[in-house]
């Protein structure tokens, strides 16, 4: 869910090796600190992705609601900490209970994962608002459901392999990932249509 927000500098200097141009720690700078700058809340402006990012980082706590809410009604013993989860939940011999949390977390990341695939990308790319982005990303998902769902399924996997590695694998993962995603959007969209959102533009101060 936060993965895109995550990966936006990642984006970033995707965009920038694309292009050809030299990139530094400016480059991640820029994008983090871009939106304090940022001259009003216009539609297409740089306040789309915070707007945007505000969203996802709403649907991860809806998500941490609802999947403690769902352990604590249904498990037949309390649950303290990680540990017992894993025990517990994760490893119980009926599973059940396992099942139905994968069940609806997935149910739940479907929609926010048709929702952000090339949106954040599209917010860095280019200038639009985060309706038209995420309207872009689900039709981009309608269009090529078989790729999109595999390309799901890959994220998942590396992000799984990442945490399993004592979260040290993401140092890996994450930008493979980031890198891999820009590409997708640039292979999947064309949004020539917009005004694109200028590198020097970006930098603080600027713009």
């Amino acid at each position: 869910i936060v993965g895109p927000v995550v990966a936006t500098s990642l984006y970033a200097i995707s965009r920038e090796l694309e292009r050809g141009e030299q990139v530094s720690w400016r480059t991640v700078q820029a994008v983090w600190l871009r939106w304090q700058s940022a001259r009003g809340h216009r539609a297409g402006g740089y306040w789309s992705l915070v707007r945007f990012g505000l969203l996802l980082a709403l649907a991860a706590t809806g998500w941490v609601v609802v999947s403690a809410s769902l352990i604590t009604l249904m498990s037949p013993v309390h649950i303290a900490g990680p540990m017992d989860f894993v025990q517990q939940v994760v490893l119980a011999p009926d599973g059940h209970l396992f099942a139905l949390w994968l069940g609806l977390g997935s149910l739940l990341a479907a929609p926010i994962f048709a929702s952000s695939v090339v949106a954040m990308p599209l917010l860095l790319d280019r200038q639009m608002g985060v309706l038209q982005a995420v309207l872009t990303s689900w039709l981009v998902v309608m269009a090529n459901p078989v790729a999109m769902a595999c390309w799901a399924g890959l994220i998942l996997l590396f992000t799984l392999l990442g945490l399993g590695a004592l979260l040290l694998g993401l140092v890996l993962v994450m930008p493979m990932l980031g890198h891999a995603s820009w590409h997708a959007y640039r292979d999947l969209v064309d949004a020539s249509a917009f005004a694109a959102r200028d590198t020097a533009a970006a930098e603080p101060g600027k713009g």
